[in-house]
Parts: structure tokens; C-alpha cells; sequence
């Protein structure tokens, strides 16, 4: 069979056979025995978290190959080892962006709390080494249920991946785009979140509620805040 027969009976197969649906509580990874090609998702509630570099374009020009090296290797240090340490799964590293998910009863002060750790660690030990030219970040968290389906190439290798579908996932990354060094979270992580990550020491709120636009010029509902928290 040539490689035009083969994809046209696979996406068939996309297209006509029934999807089956299994609940899951975690994060998997492409190798979780339970996801696997063809028509089978896994569905979970969770939250993504989207932390990005401000103008990354002009890194190299600014800082030159070995120093973007240096930048790019500490932020990743420390978005990924403060999401872990938070409960977090990474399943993204794209340059200057990175994704963690969180599941389970405080996926949500999980998040925020990462992101408040995430901001303090790049405002007290990554722009201090950057001299005239500190970074800027954007970050976005929002929840939700998601399918999640294994795309690629079997065979292993780096062939595959995982597709979060839902819009939890394109929410977070919305706002992420959207801030800089500011939080932005949507009204279902808000609603979920412990008073200790809604006001501050002084019982003053640490949200500020906003309407944004998405791609398609549509009202999103969503708060932000540029508070830190050092407690790593």
C-alpha cells in the first residue's frame, strides 16, 4: 500500500469509527499504557499553566549565542524545578515557553502558587545576572476538562505527542500572551483558589478582574496580578 492509500484509510478510520472516552486523574506521558493511537482519549479535569518570555526574538542580538544559552538553559531551571516542586508535570519545552499541567484537588493553588514562585525566582536570581537587559515574562493558568489524544508516529522515539484538547489549554495560553510580568488566571481557577492566594498579608486582594479579548475578538473574563511569592 502506498503512503496516499494509507492516509486516506487512516483518517477514515478517524472519521468513521466510534472514539472511546476513559476518565484518567493524572497527567500521562505518551508512553501511559492507556493512550494509545487511533480512536481512544482519556478525559481529566485539569490546569495548564503557560509561562513565555517576553521578546525573545531579540535575545541573540542582545545578549549573543552563549549568553541566550545561559538565559534560556536558567529559565527553564527554574520554571520546570518550581512547577515539579509545586506538583506540576511538564509536558512542553518550546524555547522560550513552557508548559506544566496539574491535576488533582489543588491543581488550582498549585498553579497560582508556581506562578507566584516562578515570578519572585526571575525578578531576584535570573535578571540580576542579565545586567541592563532583564527578561520580561507573560503567565496564563486556567482549568477545565480536557480530552487528551496520542498524535504522531508510533515506533518510539520522538515521533509522538500529546494533543490536550479543550479550552482550558487554549484559555492559558491566551493569557499568557496577553500580560507582562503579570499573572493571568480564568474565573474557574479564581473560584478554586484558598484565601491565602487571594488576598495578601494585609487582606488586601491580590486579583484585579478584567475583560480581554481572545483571537476571534470575543470578551474572556479573566484577573491578573503582579504579586510575588518567595516561599520556595
Amino acid at each position: 500500500m502506498g503512503l496516499k492509500e494509507d492516509l486516506i484509510n487512516k483518517v477514515n478510520v478517524f472519521y468513521t469509527e466510534p472514539f472511546t472516552v476513559e476518565e484518567t486523574t493524572i497527567v500521562p506521558t505518551t508512553d501511559y499504557s492507556k493512550l494509545t493511537f487511533g480512536n481512544k482519549v482519556l478525559k481529566a479535569e485539569l490546569t495548564f499553566l503557560f509561562v513565555d518570555i517576553r521578546k525573545s526574538s531579540k535575545i541573540v542580538d542582545t545578549l549573543g549565542f552563549i549568553g541566550a544559552a545561559r538565559l534560556y538553559q536558567s529559565f527553564h531551571e527554574i520554571t520546570s524545578k518550581i512547577i515539579a516542586k509545586r506538583n506540576g508535570q511538564i509536558r512542553s519545552f518550546d524555547g522560550d515557553r513552557i508548559l506544566g499541567i496539574f491535576a488533582g484537588d489543588r491543581k488550582n493553588n498549585n498553579a497560582v502558587e508556581a506562578a507566584l514562585n516562578i515570578r519572585w525566582a526571575i525578578q531576584n536570581i535570573l535578571n540580576p545576572k542579565l545586567g541592563s537587559s532583564p527578561i520580561a515574562i507573560g503567565i496564563g493558568i486556567d482549568t477545565g476538562e480536557t480530552l487528551i489524544t496520542k498524535v504522531g508516529k508510533s515506533g518510539g522515539g520522538n515521533n509522538s505527542d500529546i494533543v490536550w484538547v479543550g479550552n482550558a489549554c487554549v484559555n492559558a495560553a491566551l493569557f499568557c500572551s496577553k500580560g507582562t510580568n503579570m499573572i493571568y488566571i480564568g474565573n474557574a481557577v479564581k473560584n478554586r483558589l484558598d484565601k491565602s492566594n487571594l488576598d495578601d498579608s494585609d487582606g488586601k486582594s491580590m486579583w484585579e478582574g478584567l475583560i480581554t479579548k481572545d483571537k476571534h475578538d470575543n470578551n474572556k473574563f479573566c484577573f491578573r496580578s503582579n504579586y510575588v511569592w518567595s516561599a520556595l
